[in-house]
């Protein structure tokens, strides 16, 4: 009998591995095929690792000034995934050398690491007692070293540097101001409370911009980076002199495009300065822009993080499209970020019941912007009607690994807020009459035009980011969640009384949001 026991004891670990992996593997990953699978192995020692922690992390940390929260918490953050990487380095490499994983990436925004791994390894990964789980990574990039700029985009780049480095016009708040920037009470945060932005950067994730003076001038700049074609900080990045562009790896963050500057749009209602024809367009006309592109990359995250960025504007969001277990990994993100001082902002979409793109209920609000620490903020014209093409809420999260927690029967209230998408000057390329029918110039400057006739909820966002940073530069020592709740308290409540599906808490009213936040300890 004491001959065959080693035999039975691994026939039984044989029956018993696949429960012990089975619950730690994302159920999109079918193991039976030993094929390559891009994933992101969750590590288990998280700062926040399940719903409810984010919360109960917000009312502890409360009493604490901003500044000390990210500097405690982007350390927490980086020992654990450095504590967590030395515990699990020798497998991997053992992995790695076999040829069954390769391409890893470590991140810590969300302590784990990227791959692409055979069937074999991710059992073998999944069993380790430092994996929580282990993800198909639905938005994988093959690693890619950081690239100098082309002859033609470095001069296009050396111009804005200089144009950056030329003095940029005074603020003066009573130039021409859109509606838009009257009604939300931007122009009366200004005024009353000498709160314009001053000190406050916003990471705006689009397309870029176009080079003109009013958005230039706007710019962060990366003190310790050169544009000469090397890495001068030692951050692994060439050129980030005002950003940097993470889907093509350089530090080239102007438009491609020719027709329409998304990017440009939204950059400067958040921090556009005044046109040489006196327009004033931006909401935070003293804050800063850090631009990236990279929507649903973890390094954007963890690079506005070092950049000190304070509120991050985001127009990018996936709807009609099955994206599984992967939304828990991208909301346990977001979280780090909040928890770290940073505020999430972005339009709820274009989605709504009557949109010509219209989704049913519960899918028009989707990720980043269905996260209950982004803000999401729907849009209604000028006089306060709701747009056909605004999403509505709900949202849920069920099913969901370590996020479940906004079931069918009990939904997550969004969107968050509601502002302005349409209908006022933006900056973007000039319209043409074949391409931008109903578009307006109202005023021409170097390398853009200031025109009336973009539309979409991608507008509204950008609205919330900017108050965020009158606010920020208001309170500087304010946290991120603390001018969440503000926003939504002060907000004008539009339609029924109280929260609703149409509007969040209502339209976002900066004056009343400043001087909430100046009266907060």
């Amino acid at each position: 009998m004491t001959n065959h026991l080693p035999k039975l004891v691994g026939v039984a670990l044989v029956f018993l591995a696949p429960s012990i992996w089975a619950g730690k593997v994302d159920e999109a990953l079918n193991l039976e095929r030993d094929s390559w699978y891009p994933i992101f192995v969750r590590m288990e020692d998280q700062l926040i690792c399940k719903a409810g922690e984010y919360d109960a992390f917000c009312r502890k940390r409360s009493k604490i000034p901003r500044s000390r929260n990210r500097t405690e918490v982007i350390s927490t953050l980086r020992e654990k995934a450095d504590q967590s990487w030395d515990a699990l380095e020798e497998v991997i490499e053992d992995l790695r050398q076999k040829e069954r994983i390769r391409g890893v990436r470590r991140f810590w925004i969300v302590n784990g690491f990227s791959c692409r791994a055979k069937a074999g390894a991710i059992r073998r990964l999944s069993m380790r007692k430092e994996v929580s789980f282990v993800y198909l990574d639905r938005f994988a990039r093959p690693p890619a070293e950081s690239e100098p700029m082309d002859a033609n985009r470095t001069k296009r780049m050396q111009t804005v540097l200089e144009t950056w480095g030329k003095k940029e016009p005074e603020f003066i708040p009573s130039l021409r101001i859109p509606w838009n920037v009257r009604e939300i009470g931007a122009e009366r945060a200004w005024k009353e409370e000498n709160a314009t932005g001053r000190g406050v950067k916003v990471a705006v994730i689009d397309s870029g911009i176009l080079p003109t003076p009013s958005l230039v001038h706007a710019l962060a700049k990366n003190p310790n980076e050169k544009l000469n074609g090397r890495d001068d900080d030692g951050n692994g990045l060439i050129d980030d002199l005002f950003g940097y562009d993470f889907n093509a790896n350089t530090g080239y963050v102007l438009e491609n495009g020719r027709t329409m500057s998304h990017g440009s749009c939204c950059a400067g209602i958040v921090a556009g300065r005044a046109s040489a024809r006196g327009w004033q367009t931006g909401i935070a006309p003293q804050s800063r822009l850090l631009l990236l592109k990279g929507a649903f990359n973890l390094r954007s995250m963890e690079y506005l993080l070092e950049q000190g960025a304070d509120v991050v504007s985001m127009s990018y969001m996936i709807v009609g499209r099955e994206l599984g277990q992967v939304r828990g990994l991208f909301r346990n993100a977001f979280e780090h970020l909040g928890a770290a001082g940073v505020l999430s902002v972005g339009g709820a979409g274009n989605y709504g019941s009557k949109s010509r793109r219209a989704l049913p209920r519960g899918k028009q609000i989707g990720l980043p912007k269905d996260i209950p620490s982004v803000l999401a903020v729907a849009g209604v014209d000028k006089n306060r009607v709701p747009l056909p093409f605004s999403s509505q809420g709900p949202v849920f999260w069920e099913g969901v690994e370590f996020f479940s927690d906004y079931p069918s029967d009990k939904p997550l209230g969004k969107p968050d807020l509601t502002a302005f998408p349409t209908g006022y000057p933006m900056w973007s390329a000039k319209p043409s009459s074949s391409s931008r029918r109903g578009w307006k110039e109202v005023s021409e400057a170097e390398g853009a035009s200031l025109v009336i006739g973009p539309a979409g909820n991608s507008f509204s966002g950008p609205h919330g980011a900017g108050v965020a940073a009158l606010i920020f530069s208001a309170n500087p020592e304010i946290n991120s969640w603390e001018v969440s709740e503000i926003l939504q308290k002060t907000a004008q409540d539009l339609g029924p009384k109280g929260w609703d599906k149409i509007y969040g808490a209502g339209l976002i009213d900066a004056l009343a949001a400043v001087r909430a936040a100046k009266k907060k300890d």
